[in-house]
């Protein structure tokens, strides 16, 4: 269950009767006797005001960490804190920290219109970019984002395609250029110098060993057999990476990145033109 909390002194009796008879006239005068210039006052009041009168129709957004949560509050009426230091309401279901297709609202996912606003110190403020939020909490994205996103998918399946015509050597060198984008250094040759290993890679950042067995078609029981000769080396993990074929394994020592996942990382490490090149 997630609540709303908000304080200006709202518990006091006083002051908390003033704000159930809609009193907002009285309540901005209260804050002055108490040292506030007007205008600070008005503030305050009206901040109170937005939160006693909410009829459940207002959506109320913060961020906890890297996540967005957003909620309805429900009707009842505000309730003093257990400290009492202000009241607090009921978020209808709790707080949610996904958009209604189930993904994560994370900072990353966001515009920076709407993130600076986790910088923001006061107690509650108008959001400036309220379309946009109910937007992304519909899980709508705007027209020039499909359009992007489809020109994407095409270039993917594309990608997965092209690289099936490349050879086994190039396939190999494909697979090298993409550790190297990530951080990983080539110790080893490119190619079959021992019997399961293609590449023989290390992660400067962590002194991480590892090595990549490159297949262009493989399954699961070929999988298997190179799984029981990891002990062979000095490595802390293997990758195993095809472009055609199914394989799947639960061991933990082992990341499996198959032709979906492996186009994918083509993509971010910006080797489209280079697959481009070499299949022309």
């Amino acid at each position: 269950m997630g609540v709303v909390r908000i304080g200006f002194g709202s518990a006091r009796p006083e002051r908390l009767a003033l704000c159930m008879a809609g009193r907002w006239d009285k309540v901005a005068n209260s804050f002055v006797r108490e040292g506030k210039d007007r205008g600070t006052a008005t503030r305050s009041a009206n901040e109170l005001r937005f939160f006693f009168e909410d009829n459940g129709s207002t959506l109320w957004i913060t961020f906890v960490g890297e996540r967005l949560c957003w909620g309805l509050l429900d009707q009842s009426r505000p309730l003093p804190n257990a400290d009492l230091d202000g009241v607090y309401r009921t978020v209808q279901g709790g707080w949610r920290s996904t958009d209604f297709r189930g993904d994560l609202l994370t900072k990353d996912r966001l515009s920076g219109a709407l993130t600076k606003l986790a910088a923001y110190r006061g107690t509650s403020c108008e959001v400036d970019v309220a379309a946009y939020v109910i937007r992304r909490i519909n899980g709508e994205k705007t027209p020039e984002v499909e359009k992007a996103i489809a020109a994407s998918s095409a270039l993917k399946s594309a990608v997965l395609e092209l690289m099936r015509l490349l050879t086994p050597q190039d396939f190999e060198l494909l697979v090298d250029l993409v550790f190297s984008s990530s951080g990983w250094r080539r110790i080893g040759i490119v190619g079959k110098t021992q019997k399961t290993l293609d590449l023989d890679l290390i992660l400067p950042s962590t002194g991480e060993r590892a090595f990549v067995q490159v297949k262009s078609r493989t399954s699961s029981e070929e999988l298997a057999e190179y799984i029981d000769r990891i002990e062979d080396g000095p490595y802390d993990r293997m990758f195993f990476v095809f472009h055609s074929g199914e394989a799947d394994t639960a061991d933990e020592r082992v990341t499996v990145v198959g032709p979906e996942k492996l186009a994918d990382l083509v993509m971010d490490a910006g080797l489209s033109a280079w697959l481009i090149r070499k299949v022309s």
